[in-house]
């Protein structure tokens, strides 16, 4: 699975064959979301890494993941370092980033 998609449990903890390279916690109607979702969709080639979006507001662990990521989103975290970089961010801010992951 690659590209950008909607987490189905809502918690973005999936753990089957298809887990996510990343994971990006967003919320609706977040529109630094938006723009980091081009951002990141400029910096990373989509056809070779799955990026699973995680609403904070919705699911079981939505108080915590709001306690932990409500003030800083949108948060990108790298799934198997579990390294974060949150908003605000740049493409060299970004690709710096990847390059430690």
């Amino acid at each position: 699975m690659t590209g950008i998609e909607n987490s189905p449990r809502g918690d973005g903890l999936d753990t089957d064959s298809d887990c996510p390279d990343f994971l990006l916690f967003t919320t609706e109607g977040c529109h630094l979301c938006d723009v980091a979702i081009q951002l990141i969709s400029c910096v990373l080639d989509l056809s070779k890494v799955y990026i699973e979006l995680v609403d904070i507001a919705v699911g079981d662990e939505s108080d915590q993941l709001i306690d932990r990521y409500g003030e800083r989103i949108p948060v990108l975290m790298h799934r198997a370092s579990e390294k974060e970089i949150g908003w605000p961010f740049n493409s060299e801010q970004l690709t710096s980033w990847l390059k430690g992951c």
